[in-house]
């Protein structure tokens, strides 16, 4: 399906590259890394008979707009992804008749760590997340201020109950292991979460596990190797399995249907 590219006209929200399948179709929206590649996560999808039934959303967090768009923070004259992409759905809902109350997040790398920190502090809105290849995570512990956790953020507890419901896939390839300074580097990352992309995805996941046993509920996360993968969205497509992953994810809660 043809992917096209969607201008905005507001600084506070970002432009996309969409291919809509009308409006009854449940929205997938694909969020990029620091390489801003928006438009080919979303030909990826749109090519993707697995994902025919699904709007594709990929929204571009320009750096001079959204800054770290990963932590949804924001610095002075800038505007925060999180504000940016629910006015993004409300403008697809409006013009579109698009279904965006609830969404699927899909996020490569900065994109990841939007994606399940987006799921985490707006769960209500989020019907499944495929994190991949994260630098580093949102801790599930009041104690730690955010962006390290969801100390300062409202009601925390709520959070918590909330986005325990949300189905959430982790992804890492086996091959992605270098520690360069796109995989963040500080005290307070490394001594809660280890210091590379997959010992931090397995403490995320263990930290959210273990989250869900001290409040009674079944664990919803799931942690999958990418078989050679690197930290390169492209090569994880074509040779590391990366769309079998989502897909199979996608299956799990119901949105890609499987003939008898």
């Amino acid at each position: 399906m043809t992917v096209r590219f969607v201008q905005s006209g507001s600084v506070e929200i970002p432009d996309c590259f969409l291919a809509d399948r009308g409006a009854t179709a449940p929205v997938l929206v694909a969020i990029h890394g620091i390489s801003r590649n928006a438009a080919e996560i979303a030909s990826r999808f749109a090519d993707d008979p697995r994902f025919d039934a699904f709007t594709i959303c990929a929204p571009l967090f320009e750096r001079d707009k959204f800054g770290q768009y990963q932590q949804m923070t924001a610095a002075r004259g800038r505007h925060r992804s999180d504000a940016g992409l629910l006015l993004l759905l409300d403008s697809l809902s409006q013009k579109l008749g698009s279904q965006t109350d609830r969404v699927s997040l899909f996020g490569f790398s900065g994109g990841a760590q939007m994606a399940h920190r987006f799921a985490m502090i707006y769960p209500a809105r989020v019907t499944r997340v495929v994190a991949v290849a994260a630098g580093w995570y949102l801790m599930p512990d009041p104690d730690l201020d955010y962006p390290y956790g969801l100390g300062q953020l409202a009601q925390p507890e709520a959070l918590i109950s909330g986005f325990l419901s949300v189905p959430i896939t982790v992804a890492v390839g086996t091959r992605d292991l270098k520690v360069d300074s796109s995989v963040r580097q500080n005290d307070a990352i490394n001594s809660v979460q280890g210091r590379s992309r997959k010992a931090r995805a397995k403490k995320w996941v263990n930290e959210m596990q273990k989250c869900a046993e001290r409040h009674s509920v079944q664990s919803k996360i799931s942690i999958k190797d990418l078989e050679s993968g690197s930290h390169d969205f492209g090569q994880c497509v074509r040779e590391a399995g990366l769309m079998d992953v989502v897909a199979q994810a996608m299956s799990r809660s119901g949105e890609i249907k499987h003939e008898a």
